[in-house]
């Protein structure tokens, strides 16, 4: 995350917050991230200098009209568009979601695991990170094989590493 892209993630969460649509800015900017991870070529369409900015502009009304919080969110992309940052997207997308979740006394885990955790193994983990946290956490799972066994938990800047990966290297350092 760049600087750059955390102050325009920021400024939108002011916005949202200011109107009391925090939720509604999350659910709206998740359907804009489905729609720019399944359709790249969107961004390049946005980031096009041979398409006049008004016709991209227009494009970007077209797609984006509705609602008080869509047109506030079609106005946030032509600001990045016209200052070149529509790359930055996902990128400020994801942040803006890590704000507001940080708001709602919410955190985002992201697990990853050697074998793919069952539904108990799951809950269980989330319930010992809420326990650990004092407040709700929402879980992401990924599996790497390469960890061998245990897990690696990246929650709120900070690492848990209990994989066997990690325990070996720990005791090659130790042998070294």
């Amino acid at each position: 995350m760049n600087d750059v892209s955390r102050e325009y993630s920021e400024a939108l969460f002011r916005l949202a917050s200011e109107q009391d649509k925090g939720q509604e800015y999350s659910d709206a900017l998740e359907l804009v991230k489905q729609l720019v991870v399944e359709n790249p070529e969107y961004i390049d369409f946005m980031c096009s200098p041979g398409i006049p900015m008004h016709e991209r502009e227009a494009a970007i009304d077209a797609a984006f009209s509705g609602d008080e919080v869509m047109t506030s969110i079609a106005s946030f992309l032509k600001l990045l568009m016209k200052n070149g940052r529509s790359r930055e997207l996902v990128e400020i997308i994801d942040e803006y979601q890590a704000i507001f979740k940080s708001a709602m006394g919410m955190s985002t885990a992201y697990v990853t695991s050697a074998a793919p955790l069952n539904g108990v193994e799951m809950d269980a983990l989330r319930k010992n990170l809420e326990k650990r946290l004092g407040h709700k956490v929402e879980c992401v799972f990924s599996t790497d094989a390469s960890l061998i066994g245990g897990v690696v938990v990246r929650v709120d800047g900070k690492v848990i590493d209990s994989s066997i990966k990690s325990q070996l290297s720990d005791i090659r350092e130790l042998i070294k």
